[in-house]
């Protein structure tokens, strides 16, 4: 089980979060639809991003 502190931990960053998503949201929403973010995408990632690369080692594990 869950102890309180931990609880307490995960609320404060979960809060810290969206906080910080507000303000990016606020300084940044004009921007934002300019930005395609298939464009900015890592090729090396693959279509399906890191779980394409976790799922390709897992395979050699077989």
């Amino acid at each position: 089980m869950k102890d309180e502190k931990e609880i307490q931990t995960a609320w404060e960053i979960w809060m810290l979060i969206n906080r910080l998503n507000d303000l990016l949201w606020d300084r940044y929403e004009e921007d934002f639809p300019d930005i395609d973010p298939y464009e900015q995408q890592d090729p090396c990632l693959g279509p399906l991003g890191p779980l394409g690369v976790i799922d390709a080692q897992d395979k050699t594990h077989g």
